[in-house]
């Protein structure tokens, strides 16, 4: 009997560049390249110097490049610093069906085994695409399931979609591919309790997707089995993880090469958690159209799908005055706080130096939430607000879709403009150009030196 790994692994084996929609391509290289860009910003934060210092420790076959430092690594270990750097001050894009941040997983994998095995172009970004297509796919068969059982989905999803790009690339055929599943399905792991101090762990998961996948598959190479029925099965990823075998196998299966929900990756305006962008753009599009004056606001009510409270509003007062700047990411009152103030939040407004701004924190602490049950989240991360003034007016603005989904897009001009921003932390304007040229021409790249390089000047 055929399970939903033999399934994916053949789709996996199988997928031609030929056979993907040209606008799944493009689409792709502008994910490619905003991933690039908040690497390149992440290199300057503290959290980078330990992975960074940990990998040039481990050594090993010069495989793949640590993007911006030129270091030459094996492939697991460039991957897992690289996804690290795409992730850690969460500017990067989001699966929201199955809310995951899948290029920080995609991309590096993608790019350190390309380099590993001297891939061309073409093969690198169909890959890519078999990347994007599983992880969206086992997080989006238990939509939300992972996050309410206090998993962080990403690297558990991620590190099947990593396999599968490693075991894509490195040509094996589909009954060694869903033996690299069946083994990634032990390593796939994150846990949320950084939720509660705003420490750094979540950094590292994407990371360690990248590194996961790519073993399990290297494993698989050299003969390796794993477990057949690692989504299904009696032990497998949703009974254990969710602890609910009830997944949705068309959601995880369905549609192979048909539904593209690679085309459903939102990015992101704001570096901090997605789930607060809506209703960031609620507050500022609200004070924007209205000009009313922020002392006139008695107090804000954020209107929210339910299931986002316990990571976002709570506990409520650590919320209002986050103490790290990774705790601001994860905090709706003063990032609501920041957009209605500045109209606008960016990655200077989140270190630890900036986060005591009185008018910020004077919003903030007027900030409660009501929430609402919603059969759109998690495909649609909406949100509101409701501003109580000091005249006795309430005013009010819903946001039905954030700013970045695909049904309210950010233009190409919008990303590339993004990407410079990040970019400008670490290049020359040269620099940046080359890679937005690389990646505009990716698909004819016999491989992907020049694209390595250009992240490294």
């Amino acid at each position: 009997m055929e399970t939903m790994s033999d399934k994916l692994s053949t789709f996996t084996a199988n997928l031609r560049f030929e056979d993907i929609p040209s606008q799944v391509i493009e689409k792709v290289k502008l994910h490619v390249l905003d991933a690039l860009g908040i690497a390149l910003a992440s290199t300057e934060e503290p959290y980078a110097e330990g992975i960074i210092s940990l990998v040039r420790d481990w050594g090993g076959t010069p495989q793949a490049t640590l993007w911006h430092h030129g270091d030459k690594l094996p492939a697991a270990h460039a991957a897992m610093a690289n996804g690290s750097l795409v992730h850690g001050i969460d500017f990067d894009d989001t699966h929201t069906g199955s809310i995951t941040h899948v290029s920080a997983c995609v991309v590096p994998t993608a790019i350190a085994v390309g380099e590993a095995c001297a891939a061309n172009g073409r093969e690198i970004l169909a890959a890519m695409v078999a990347g994007y297509e599983l992880i969206a796919r086992v997080g989006g068969a238990m939509e939300g399931g992972f996050h309410a059982k206090g998993f962080h989905a990403t690297p558990i999803c991620g590190a099947f979609g990593a396999a599968a790009i490693a075991g894509r690339l490195w040509g094996h055929d589909p009954a060694t591919i869903a033996n690299a599943l069946g083994t990634v399905g032990s390593q796939a792991s994150g846990i949320q309790e950084f939720l509660d101090d705003g420490s750094w762990a979540k950094r590292f998961h994407p990371g360690w997707a990248c590194h996961a996948g790519i073993t399990a598959t290297q494993l698989a190479g050299h003969g390796f089995i794993g477990p057949r029925k690692i989504f299904e099965g009696r032990f497998g990823l949703y009974a254990t993880h969710v602890q609910d075998a009830e997944y949705d196998p068309e959601a995880l299966a369905g549609g192979l090469g048909e539904r593209w929900e690679t085309q459903n990756i939102s990015f992101k305006p704001y570096p901090c958690c997605h789930f607060n962008h809506a209703t960031m753009d609620a507050a500022k599009n609200l004070v924007r159209e209205t000009g009313i004056a922020l002392g006139n606001i008695d107090s804000i009510e954020a209107i929210i799908p339910e299931p986002i409270a316990h990571i976002v509003c709570e506990p409520i007062e650590l919320k209002r005055k986050p103490n790290t700047s990774y705790a601001a990411l994860f905090s709706l009152p003063y990032c609501v706080a920041l957009a209605a103030a500045k109209g606008n939040a960016t990655l200077d407004d989140f270190k630890e130096e900036n986060l005591n701004d009185p008018e910020v924190l004077e919003l903030a602490g007027k900030f409660s939430y009501a929430t609402v049950a919603s059969d759109r989240f998690p495909r649609y991360l909406h949100g509101g607000v409701r501003m109580k003034l000091s005249d006795g007016r309430i005013l009010e603005r819903e946001e039905p879709i954030n700013w970045g989904n695909p049904e309210n897009p950010m233009e190409k001009k919008d990303v590339e403009e993004k990407f410079r921003r990040n970019a400008e932390h670490a290049l020359p304007p040269d620099g940046i150009q080359r890679i937005i040229d690389a990646v505009a021409h990716l698909d004819e790249m016999a491989s992907p030196a020049e694209l390595v390089s250009a992240c490294c000047d």
